[in-house]
């Protein structure tokens, strides 16, 4: 074929049980210029099998390329390496792609040429099978709140840079974003962050260009059980503050007001590191991190955070059974024991609060 208008780069590991609904998803869209690149990283099970089959149904619209296992940011950008459209899309090998989703995307960059980046709401099926409609109208009502003006009932354009909202809560999911090719050069994928990681990608991209944005759900996302985004809520925190360290790296001219927001990222990060080791009796190791962040970077929130942890680590100390709170029943005079929290554990937000990758 020609060369295709978009390339859409999937990196797959051991998921041939949900690939082929994946592939079958792009197969079903409603335009037909798009190629697939499959990036195996590093698989053990049957996806070379599935692979060769799509590829005899689909030739030289269909590249497969296995690595060694290197992590999903390596196989996208070994994916970005082989594209040959003007456009790339991004799928994940659990996911799906409504059928509409390039055809819209495409439209408003042919309305817009001046677009670099084109994101979308999306629906999700959660881990007992209900499917939610639309994340921007429950999980994500910041992608509404980017200043933007509409072209029509759901083609929207933003009016100045997406990078200032996307730097306060990311909130464009990886398989919804599209990229115009020539915006790239040198952005890529973040290799060494384990968590967020599309954060960081949309951030670069949206630095360098103008964005916009369909509201209405072009993509299916499937929660999966035992996923390390949903089990591991520790390491979770930590890779945060891993991602946002690194993006104080990736923008090391941020403005002022800009830099005060990624701070206010490391300090709940740090916070919530602190309250996590603090549940688990380490008291001291707590508040020894809280205070040498504080000394390095003065902020209310870390002075709040120390304060609190200190205050509850002299009610445990001190008064151990101060947590078993009674409460009495009024109709039958009872004392029903409760369970409280001496501090409280504000969740950081993780891959299920945005992407619900």
């Amino acid at each position: 074929m020609a060369s295709p208008t978009v390339s859409i780069v999937i990196p797959t590991y051991n998921r041939v049980d949900t690939l082929a609904r994946t592939l079958d998803s792009v197969l079903a869209q409603t335009v037909s210029q798009w190629e697939i690149v499959l990036i195996d990283d590093g698989s053990t099970d049957l996806t070379h099998e599935l692979a060769d089959r799509y590829a005899r149904r689909l030739g030289d619209r269909f590249q497969y390329q296995y690595q060694r296992n290197a992590g999903a940011s390596a196989a996208r950008n070994a994916g970005i390496e082989r594209a040959r459209g003007a456009f790339i899309a991004f799928l994940d090998s659990d996911d799906e792609f409504l059928p509409h989703k390039l055809e819209r995307q495409l439209k408003l960059f042919e309305a817009r040429p001046v677009l670099g980046l084109v994101y979308s709401d999306y629906a999700y099926v959660d881990l007992h099978r209900q499917r939610v409609a639309s994340v921007f109208d429950t999980l994500s009502p910041e992608s509404r709140q980017v200043p933007h003006v509409r072209i029509d009932p759901t083609m929207c354009v933003c009016l100045r840079s997406l990078f200032d909202s996307l730097l306060r809560k990311y909130f464009v999911s990886t398989i919804t974003g599209m990229v115009r090719r020539s915006v790239l050069n040198d952005i890529r994928w973040p290799v060494r962050v384990k968590y967020a990681e599309e954060w960081l990608f949309y951030l670069q991209v949206s630095r360098v260009c103008e964005a916009g944005f369909i509201d209405e759900p072009l993509c299916l996302h499937h929660h999966t059980a035992g996923s390390m985004s949903r089990t591991d809520k520790a390491r979770n925190v930590r890779e945060r503050y891993r991602t946002i360290r690194t993006m104080t790296e990736l923008f090391p001219d941020l403005s002022r007001d800009q830099r005060r927001v990624v701070r206010d990222h490391r300090s709940e990060a740090v916070i919530q590191v602190a309250y996590d080791q603090a549940r688990d009796g380490r008291w001291r190791d707590a508040c020894k991190m809280l205070l040498r962040m504080w000394r390095r970077e003065p902020s209310s929130r870390l002075a709040l955070g120390l304060c609190r942890l200190v205050g509850s680590g002299m009610i445990e100390t001190c008064w151990p059974d101060a947590r078993r709170q009674t409460v009495r029943n009024n109709k039958t005079q009872s004392i029903k024991p409760v369970a409280t929290n001496s501090f409280g554990h504000t969740p950081v937000p993780g891959r299920e609060g945005v992407s619900l990758w």
